[in-house]
């Protein structure tokens, strides 16, 4: 990948957890965010949150060596 790309996948990944992020918020402060289906989308948001930051450390590990 040319450093514009990377630039570009790093940048598209950060979106990506930082709207997992707040689509979890979202559903966290709804009426209803104690019912199981709605701890569940939480989780798995926030899972991708996760896996997202995981991602874009090793790839900046990988690019720096």
């Amino acid at each position: 990948m040319t450093p514009r790309e990377q630039a570009a996948f790093n940048a598209g990944i950060e979106v990506m957890r930082q709207m997992a992020m707040a689509a979890a918020v979202t559903i966290e402060i709804r009426d209803d965010a104690q019912e199981v289906r709605q701890r569940a989308a939480v989780a798995a948001l926030q899972g991708l949150a996760e896996g997202a930051k995981a991602l874009n450390i090793t790839t900046h590990a990988e690019r720096d060596g």
